[in-house]
């Protein structure tokens, strides 16, 4: 596996921060929609994927703190 176990977690971090980030866009999206009285149905599924995928994401920091290799191989190249 390339990289320390601190480039791996700091990668990871990298990654949750971006999908906070887009979680944010994504609301706020769906806030402006709403005012406007449009239909907000797909972007209510784009903000439950992205809520999923940090889900998964939070899950691995989680495990990462017990076990650095619980990071897939490959995840962060």
């Amino acid at each position: 596996m390339a990289g320390s176990a601190e480039d791996r977690l700091d990668a990871l971090q990298a990654h949750i921060g971006a999908f906070e980030a887009c979680r944010a866009e994504q609301l706020s999206l769906i806030e402006n929609e709403a005012r406007r009285d449009q239909d907000t149905s797909m972007c209510e599924k784009a903000s439950r994927e992205i809520e999923d995928e940090l889900a998964a994401l939070h899950t691995r920091a989680a495990r990462y703190g017990n076990d650095p290799f619980a990071v897939a191989p490959g995840f962060c190249t």
